[in-house]
Order: structure tokens, then sequence, then C-alpha cells
């Protein structure tokens, strides 16, 4: 059981490392959110995706072994965290897993925040593409040489249906 819950800390202090770097590259991202540097942006979402593969990873192991541990030491609770585990261990492995929990869950809400704050800076990016689509759009079908199927206004002079006769005799 030992040899388990050492593993189990290895793992949740991976974890949090994971979770430090994802802060760093979400700082990154915020920074390469621009209209002029793409390639940065995309380079930075291809390290955001690798470390989300390892994040994944890590937390299947974790939850592997908190239900191979619950399960050693009868752990009765329909749902088993870190910290609902770490109340049925001796003294210093209960503070380890307290303190290992307490700081992964901080590191996830602080990434969690500045994922949306990112989410918010792209969703304003793609209204201003959208916003500079849409007056471009206007500028170039406003003064073109031929206007669009349908938006031709009628010839002026004649009121009925604004075309021009033409005969031999008046």
């Amino acid at each position: 059981m030992h040899a388990k819950i050492m593993k189990l800390l290895d793992i949740l202090d991976e974890e949090a490392a994971c979770y430090r770097d994802m802060k760093s590259v979400l700082s990154d991202e915020e920074a390469s959110i621009s209209l002029a540097r793409k390639e940065r942006f995309d380079r930075v979402q291809l390290e955001k995706e690798s470390l989300l593969v390892k994040i994944q990873q890590y937390e299947k192991m974790r939850v592997s072994l908190v239900d191979q541990l619950a399960d050693a030491y009868q752990v009765d609770e329909p749902i088993v965290t870190v910290s609902k585990l770490a109340r049925y261990l001796s003294a210093p492995y209960y503070e380890k897993l307290l303190f290992r929990a307490n700081r992964l869950r901080s590191r996830i809400v602080e990434v969690q925040l500045k994922n949306k704050h990112n989410q918010q800076l792209i969703r304003q990016y793609l209204e201003l593409i959208k916003g500079a689509l849409k007056l471009l759009n206007r500028l170039i079908y406003d003064n073109s040489v031929y206007q669009k199927p349908g938006t031709r206004h009628p010839a002026m002079g004649y009121r009925g249906s604004g075309g021009r006769i033409f005969c031999k005799t008046v």
C-alpha cells in the first residue's frame, strides 16, 4: 500500500506540474492572440493540445490509483476523491495527500479562469474580423462598376415603366 500511496503522490505532483505548464501556455496564448501572428498562435495551440493529453493521462492514472486505494482501505463513499481517501490514511500520508489535492485543485481553478479569459479574447477578435469583413463587403458592392442583380435603380424621367421609347416621328 505504501508504494501505491507514494505513486499517487507522484502522480498528483506531475498533474499539478502539467497544470502549472498549462497556465504558462495559456499566458503565451493570450500574448499570441492577434490578427498579425497566426503562426505563433498555431504553435501555442499545439503545445496546449499536447499538455491536455498529458493531463488526461495523469488523471486516468490518478482515478485508477484512488479507486484501488479506496478498495484497499474500505472507503465507503459513493464518489471517492483524494481528499476523501486521505481521511482514511495515517498522519504523514493524510497531510501530504491533502496538501497535494488542494494544490492541484487551486491550479485547476487558475487554469480554468485563464482559459475563460482567453476564450473571451478570441471571441472578441472573431467579432472584429467578422465586422471588418462585413464592412469590406459593403464597400466592394457599393462602389462596384456593375451593380448586383436586383439592386439597379430605375431610369429617371418617365414615371410609368421607367424606360424610354424611341420612334421615328414625334
